[in-house]
């Protein structure tokens, strides 16, 4: 067995792992796509580490994914072949993309542990902390990563930072705005990271127009709204943002903008609330929140953790 950074010439076997032990049924799907994923790999948006059988079969596979001006990447989309299991294969090739992360520059990383597996809970903080409760977030049909209990339901997954440097730089500490929603969540966030911050107030007048964009993805059920800045037209961007077809709804808003306060508020009487605080997300940290069908989603997931127990309190009675 060989343990290694794959090149765009094993997109196709790694799709072939992912089909072997998924079929049809994974969320992301970039790992259906090996020509889509060979370019993502060429131009560096998508970086893979795997295990390779004897006879060049991608058998365990992890990737990290790198967003335009980002500080943090992304790393998940976690795969072992059922023959290969019981031998630590996803703690060996996670440790070699960490070192690559490193290499990279980068000083930490997101991934969202599945709450259906509790010990992968328990392990994501030992060296890491949870900062976010995306709920919903799993689709049901995710073959091989829901019980029977929970198999009508879409399951939920806890955000998860992990530095992979030493935290504090003695330098000035990153300003950023803070919504008074759920501020005391993110004030602890910061503190237990070691990343100083300087929190700022918001503004109350917005400045026009608004700059958003959105993005759906079909396979995970998730439409997502993602603001940069707040502008007096935002009820206007956010009503048209109606995305009923989708179980999952988030809304990332920069936290280098003034007009945070605001854009939150409104997002609230819409029945939003707060999912995450995702440090270096962008140039800025970004304040995620979410919206869910509750008809179609697991609200009471199995939590291991206290932060995430916390977080699943500040879902309203009602959408």
């Amino acid at each position: 067995m060989n343990i290694r950074r794959l090149q765009p010439e094993d997109a196709a076997a790694v799709v072939d792992c992912f089909r072997r032990v998924y079929g049809d049924s994974y969320a992301n799907e970039l790992f259906y796509q090996p020509e889509r994923l060979a370019e993502g790999m060429r131009e560096r948006r998508v970086g893979c580490v795997g295990a390779l059988s004897e006879d060049g079969k991608v058998i365990g596979h992890m990737a990290m994914t790198v967003h335009p001006d980002a500080r943090v990447v992304e790393l998940g989309n976690t795969v072992v072949d059922p023959t290969a299991r019981g031998q630590g294969l996803a703690w060996q090739i996670g440790a070699g993309l960490k070192d690559w992360c490193i290499e990279l520059g980068y000083r930490g990383y997101l991934h969202y542990p599945t709450t259906d597996h509790h010990i992968m809970q328990r392990q994501s903080v030992k060296g890491g902390f949870e900062v976010g409760l995306m709920l919903g977030y799993i689709p049901a049909e995710t073959h091989g990563q829901v019980t029977a209990r929970h198999a009508e339901a879409r399951q939920a997954a806890t955000i998860v930072y992990e530095p992979l440097v030493e935290t504090g730089s003695g330098g000035e500490p990153e300003p950023a705005y803070l919504p008074e929603h759920a501020a005391a969540f993110v004030r602890q966030f910061a503190l237990a990271t070691g990343l100083e911050r300087r929190w700022r107030a918001p503004a109350a007048a917005l400045r026009a127009p608004s700059q958003t964009r959105s993005a759906q993805f079909a396979r995970r059920g998730l439409a997502r709204l993602t603001v940069t800045r707040v502008g007096a037209d935002f009820d206007r961007r956010l009503a048209a943002f109606d995305e009923p077809d989708f179980p999952c709804r988030q809304i990332d808003f920069a936290m280098g903008d003034p007009g945070i306060e605001a854009g939150v508020e409104m997002s609230r009487e819409l029945g939003y609330w707060f999912c995450g605080w995702l440090p270096g997300f962008g140039p800025t940290d970004v304040f995620r929140m979410q919206q869910v069908d509750r008809s179609r989603t697991d609200l009471s997931p199995g939590l291991v953790n206290p932060v995430a127990q916390a977080l699943l309190g500040l879902m309203p009675a009602s959408t």
